[in-house]
């Protein structure tokens, strides 16, 4: 296991395979905070069958004709009824309701993001993202002990740049692992 001496902040979580099923077998996660209350999480790898334009004429916002077509994904099961978006730090953005992670990436839950990327005024590259996944206090790290994750640095390219389908592998490569050499047996020495 890779865990930072830390925070997970910042880092992916990549789903091990489990016995049975799992919420979020097959999952890539970016977590977004961790803390003494808990962890919030943003799953990165599972699309709906839905795309920005839709999500946006759904909550009745204007679009532009030009707007690309851009996947939404399941983020989790906490809220899902609502928008959050992964998006790259600007300091000139002033939207209403926005969380700096980072010096590279922000999380905004606010509708304004919305009504200014149905318009082609939004940030330069996003993940939409409707839900969240979280753990109380203490959950995450017992998942980890009982290794249901991996984790690992997060990586910009592969949350805006990357296929759904290709997110998960492309993640674990970058601490050197193949997912289709992990076994769903574990153990203890």
């Amino acid at each position: 296991m890779n865990t930072p001496s830390s925070s997970l902040k910042n880092n992916f979580l990549i789903s091990m395979p489990v016995h049975g099923e799992s919420k979020y077998q097959d999952s890539l996660i970016y977590i977004c905070h961790q803390g003494e209350y808990g962890s919030m999480g943003i799953v990165i790898n599972q699309e709906y069958h839905m795309d920005l334009k839709t999500m946006l004429e759904h909550l009745k916002i204007d679009t532009n004709a030009d707007i690309l077509s851009q996947p939404v994904y399941r983020g989790g099961d906490v809220q899902n009824d609502r928008g959050f978006i992964l998006h790259p730090h600007n300091n000139t953005d002033k939207w209403l309701s926005s969380y700096q992670l980072n010096d590279e990436l922000s999380l905004t839950s606010s509708v304004d993001i919305l009504e200014a990327m149905a318009i082609g005024q939004g940030p330069t590259s996003s993940h939409v993202a409707l839900g969240y996944i979280g753990w109380g206090p203490g959950e995450l790290e017992t998942e980890l002990i009982d290794n249901l994750w991996l984790n690992c640095p997060a990586n910009l390219d592969i949350i805006f740049n990357v296929a759904a389908a290709d997110k998960m592998q492309a993640a674990a490569s970058l601490i050197g692992v193949r997912l289709d050499s992990l076994t769903s047996h574990s153990g203890k020495a």
